[in-house]
């Protein structure tokens, strides 16, 4: 009976094993299709974020927004930290590249200079926020012997008396978060929905002259994008 039982079991297995190479089998129209994937299955199988299911107001019996910061000294949040070199490819970016590189592609246009997204924030605001340009006192000097000719634009100071300083990826110590908990009642459960996310960097005018500054700033909030993406953008993974 054992013997009997053991020999059932291989058989069921081999059959399955036999049903699952068979891929679309029950659904091919025509024989040159059995094997091949359906649209069906290529859609199921896509990595793309999914869109958000509409909400409607009264389906929230309560809800509740807030804000959580995401520390990139803690080790489960490396992923967003690292890499921070420059030469690993494409495919191997920190968040805050990611993120700059899409708001300078306009991929990402719903930037903002808060979390209530009451502000919009322009690409040449971000930048100002990311660059600082200062003068060396050689360049000071170079300045002053012909002081009204380089405010008029007709000559301009050597680059090696000009120092500038930028917000890279490695500066990055946390990220914000802002969310919102709702009691969805038609379905019974209590869910999240992302709402934004904001690099916290140093406030690059202070860390100019002072790189061991804590002085940090909230350098722009991101409307939370994934769902609401083109299917072809690949922001969201």
């Amino acid at each position: 009976m054992n013997w009997r039982k053991f020999i059932l079991v291989v058989a069921l297995g081999l059959s399955s094993t036999f049903a699952f190479a068979q891929s679309n089998l029950l659904n091919a129209k025509t024989p040159d299709q059995i094997g091949k994937k359906t649209e069906a299955e290529l859609v199921a199988e896509n990595d793309m974020p999914l869109p958000y299911g509409y909400v409607m107001d009264r389906d929230i019996l309560m809800g509740k927004r807030v804000w959580e910061i995401i520390d990139l000294d803690e080790r489960v949040n490396f992923p967003l930290y690292y890499p921070v070199e420059k030469d690993l490819g494409p495919d191997r970016k920190p968040l805050y590249d990611v993120l700059k590189r899409a708001i300078q592609d306009s991929v990402l246009t719903e930037v903002y200079s808060d979390s209530y997204f009451t502000t919009k924030k322009t690409l040449k605001e971000i930048q100002q926020s990311l660059f600082a340009i200062d003068t060396t006192d050689g360049g000071r000097e170079q300045m002053n012997e012909d002081y009204e000719a380089y405010v008029a634009g007709e000559k301009k100071i050597d680059e090696q008396y000009i120092v500038k300083t930028e917000i890279e990826a490695d500066l990055v110590k946390a990220y914000k978060v802002v969310g919102y908990w709702y009691f969805d009642k038609r379905q019974g459960e209590l869910k999240y929905r992302m709402l934004g996310i904001c690099p916290v960097v140093p406030d690059v005018q202070i860390y100019k002259d002072n790189p061991d500054t804590d002085e940090m700033v909230e350098l722009f909030w991101v409307y939370f994008p994934c769902g609401n993406l083109p299917r072809r953008k690949r922001l969201c993974r």
